[in-house]
């Protein structure tokens, strides 16, 4: 996937254009798909990845660990904001 697909994804998210649910869904699927063909993510998805690996959506099954859907879209716009982070972090 594109970093502009990617950057569409993350933003309709962030601007609460797709719901909890259907984010990870859609970003675990595309996540997947990259890593069976050998493609590295930009450090900021990797970043985000473990943020959507902590959500749950249903309150009812959320740990002390686990991130509900406010604090997933704060992620992801995060992620927007160190879009152009380098990786490795330069160290002054």
């Amino acid at each position: 996937m594109s970093d502009d697909a990617w950057c569409a994804l993350i933003t309709a998210f962030a601007e609460g254009d797709l719901d909890g649910p259907t984010f990870e869904r859609r970003f675990l699927d595309l996540r997947r798909g990259e890593i069976d063909r050998g493609v590295s993510q930009r450090f900021a998805v990797d970043l985000l990845f473990y943020e959507v690996d902590a959500y749950c959506a249903d309150p009812a099954l959320r740990g002390a660990e686990d991130i509900d859907e406010a604090e997933l879209r704060r992620q992801a716009v995060l992620c927007l904001a160190r879009w152009e982070a380098p990786w490795p972090p330069k160290v002054p």
